[in-house]
């Protein structure tokens, strides 16, 4: 017999054959043995130690138009680096894939988007209105610009020197806000008095002489006394008047001698006497 066993002796009689023995391109070679008298192979002795992976030192993606063809072979294998015992081989990969087909052009009308609030409608009622974000729902809802204009009154008439104790002066009308605002008042003029007058000015809202107060100025006693400025101010800091939304308004301006017994006093025309009132929007 051409192949003994003897304990852990192996004992082989044929012709042994190097495969590759003198071909370095392959880097492997292997045996061959033939037993006498007849024709086989030893099988492995034990397996040997798995190599290591190889490794893709990059992957790149290249697209290419719908109607040229991909390259062949694709992916591209570009060798990096071939490896060695112990050491890995390191390749680079690039992939070759079309580019989706061009898609017609799209419009975008934000009046049929799905997360617009369907209140309030848009159209006229809803001119130069912008969109505001509601978090309860996720919604975008058209909602007024909250600007407010400035207000100028027409021309302001002098009053006469005379005893009478309260004077309109003018008067402000302002259209209907689609949002809650405050009236922002100013005025001054100059009182031309006596030694017992002293006059106030002073803005209401919607009453001439009831109305909320909206601006004031407190005057001095004498025949020429400083200056009357108007400044925003109310008569309770707590409950600010305001006009609602969808309600016109109307601001008046007065003169008003405060003193307990009154001479003669009068109030000089326009540009010497002037009122403006700021629509302020509330939040």
């Amino acid at each position: 017999m051409a192949l003994t066993i003897d304990g852990s002796n192996i004992t082989f009689d044929g012709r042994i054959t190097v495969v590759n023995g003198f071909n370095p391109d392959t880097g492997v070679a292997y045996l061959v043995l033939t037993p006498e008298g007849g024709f086989g192979e030893l099988p492995f002795f034990s397996a040997g130690t798995p190599g290591l992976p190889p490794e893709f030192t990059e992957i790149k993606m290249t697209p290419v138009d719908p109607d040229d063809p991909l390259p062949t072979p694709n992916p591209v294998v570009t060798v990096v680096d071939p490896g060695g015992p112990g050491l890995p081989s390191k390749f680079k990969l690039e992939f070759f894939v079309h580019k989706g087909l061009k898609g017609d052009t799209g419009s975008l009308v934000i009046a049929n988007a799905e997360d617009l609030a369907a209140s309030p409608a848009l159209g006229a009622g809803t001119d130069k209105y912008t969109l505001v974000y509601r978090a309860s729902d996720g919604m975008w809802v058209p909602t007024a610009q909250k600007v407010g204009n400035m207000y100028v009154s027409s021309d302001i008439a002098a009053t006469g020197f005379n005893s009478t104790s309260v004077r309109a002066l003018s008067s402000i009308s302002i259209a209907a806000q689609p949002f809650d605002w405050y009236p922002e008042v100013y005025a001054q003029t100059q009182v031309t008095g006596s030694a017992d007058t002293r006059v106030d000015l002073v803005a209401r809202l919607n009453d001439a002489a009831s109305g909320a107060m909206v601006g004031f100025s407190k005057g001095l006693v004498g025949t020429t006394p400083p200056p009357n400025v108007v400044i925003p101010a109310f008569s309770v800091s707590s409950a600010l008047p305001k006009v609602l939304a969808g309600n016109a308004a109307t601001i008046y301006l007065r003169a008003e001698q405060q003193a307990a017994t009154s001479n003669s006093w009068s109030t000089p025309a326009s540009p010497a006497t002037t009122f403006c009132v700021k629509v302020s929007p509330l939040l």
